[in-house]
């Protein structure tokens, strides 16, 4: 109903409440770090990485949020790929929004948003719509942003530039690659335990933790490649299949 010129807040569907909570979640934290960009307080190396590393696990811890119906992970979805769409938007110059480019991207030039940003929210629709719930999809979204964010850190430190090159791809180091693997095992070892206790999975903890570990190196091992830009979705499409096939 309508009253008052506003839709009355009981009528809105569950999954809908749930989806404005996520985009408060996710939008808070998109323009907290396109403002410590603005003021100064984040290079635009640091900033594109946070937003990189952070968006991902954030939206994991939104996704209790919704309900059971077989509908809820499409609602879902619509998180990132709000995202995805204010990347795209950014990146053709159909808005004007240098907050948004200087935040996701590494040279400061906009179309490099219709690339590896475009790339990554459109990962994250992907593995919400096929694995929802599952620890397949939520290894893929960890290893997306946690690990290749652990590997860039950690391969573009004295320490990794002091390591030895990963024997396939000359720019690749082996401290990254390790940090990636290292990385996404800790971060996704924390939520496959976690959403075990809400029943989306079940099984003990060793063997649960054996398929997080070797999800996380398949997907490190994957992203030692020079794939040409096509690392996101590869990482994540790598981890998927992984982690379904340690679980069959």
């Amino acid at each position: 109903s309508i009253r008052g010129g506003a839709v009355s807040f009981a009528k809105i569907p569950y999954d809908g409440k749930a989806l404005a909570l996520a985009y408060v979640v996710l939008g808070g934290f998109d323009r907290v770090v396109q403002e410590l960009k603005a003021r100064g307080a984040l290079s635009n190396a640091a900033a594109r990485k946070l937003m990189h590393s952070g968006c991902g696990p954030l939206f994991l811890c939104c996704w209790p949020l919704f309900g059971t119906r077989p509908s809820a992970r499409f609602w879902a979805m619509l998180g990132p790929a709000g995202l995805t769409v204010k990347a795209v938007a950014a990146g053709t110059g159909l808005v004007n929004d240098p907050k948004t480019v200087a935040s996701m991207s590494r040279s400061g030039e906009k179309a490099e948003l219709l690339k590896g940003p475009a790339l990554y929210g459109a990962s994250h629709v992907a593995a919400t719509i096929a694995g929802w719930r599952t620890l397949p999809a939520v290894m893929g979204i960890v290893a997306l942003c946690v690990g290749d964010a652990a590997a860039e850190i950690v391969g573009t430190s004295t320490w990794g530039r002091r390591s030895p090159r990963v024997p396939w791809c000359e720019r690749k180091s082996l401290a990254g690659t390790a940090a990636f693997a290292g990385a996404t095992f800790l971060v996704g070892s924390a939520f496959a335990l976690r959403f075990r206790t809400l029943g989306w999975w079940a099984g003990e903890t060793a063997p649960l933790l054996a398929v997080v570990a070797a999800s996380a190196g398949a997907a490190a091992f994957a992203e030692s490649f020079d794939t040409g830009g096509l690392d996101n979705p590869l990482i994540v499409a790598v981890a998927y299949a992984v982690a379904k096939a340690q679980m069959a």
